[in-house]
């Protein structure tokens, strides 16, 4: 995956969105976007892992990478998701170096890691590398800003990605899409400690305006919106426009 580790790091930036629906005709559709990759969301999406090989087998089919976030930092799901073929998980709640070792363990075989091996779809070689995954930690509490250094030092963590919502309710602020300052500084703090590593630094975008300042901060790879966002707006916008018609608007 050192291809995609490069374009991911940037520059250019890169940009992706989320997947939350396992409709193969969706994931084609957003495949065909021209999204540098795609993250497909095992923690809050529809998608299970049950229903994730046609979809990995659907973004495959039309070139563009697909990351998987997983529910928990949890191995055996780590290593299941390796053996359907993601090129890279992303992991929840990495709150410790302790967190990051394990994340990392999961997705890598002996001596690296504890990864058990099976070919199931992803067969190259035996050389180190041929199996490996991006292993992206996310940073989405107060605890995982205090142990920042030490995260992003972990060897083998390919990037880190910043849970905006999260990170903010864990600093105090109120459930919101709006991102407080508290969060735009933390995002730049991730953006250093990720420069100093040579690592990924991604995050959620809230808009344009938002996008902006997070790409200022050091963003490398910015998430936009998702499947299920962007059918409901464009079905909104349509709905709106054909009732203006209608009332003679």
């Amino acid at each position: 995956m050192a291809g995609l580790r490069e374009t991911l790091l940037g520059p250019p930036t890169a940009f992706g969105t989320w997947i939350a629906c396992d409709s193969t005709v969706a994931c084609e559709t957003m495949g065909r976007a021209g999204y540098d990759a795609v993250a497909v969301d095992l923690q809050h999406g529809a998608v299970t892992l049950a229903s994730l090989l046609p979809v990995l087998q659907t973004f495959d089919a039309t070139g563009t990478p697909a990351l998987v976030r997983v529910p928990w930092c949890d191995p055996p799901t780590l290593m299941r998701v390796a053996d359907l073929g993601a090129a890279g998980v992303i992991v929840p709640m990495v709150n410790s170096a302790a967190d990051a070792r394990t994340a990392v363990a999961a997705v890598r075989y002996p001596p690296r890691g504890i990864r058990s091996f099976g070919p199931v779809r992803q067969w190259y070689g035996a050389g180190e590398g041929h199996h490996d995954c991006l292993c992206i930690a996310m940073i989405e509490t107060r605890e995982a800003l205090d142990n920042l250094a030490a995260i992003a030092a972990t060897p083998g963590v390919d990037g880190l990605l910043v849970g905006p919502v999260d990170l903010a309710l864990s600093l105090g602020h109120e459930l919101s899409l709006d991102m407080p300052a508290a969060v735009l500084d933390a995002i730049a703090t991730v953006a250093r400690a990720c420069g100093d590593h040579g690592l990924i630094c991604a995050s959620v975008s809230f808009g344009p305006a938002n996008a902006a300042l997070q790409l200022e901060a050091g963003v490398t790879f910015l998430t936009s919106g998702s499947d299920t966002m962007f059918l409901r707006k464009g079905a909104a916008e349509d709905l709106a426009a054909l009732r203006r018609l209608g009332h003679g608007l």
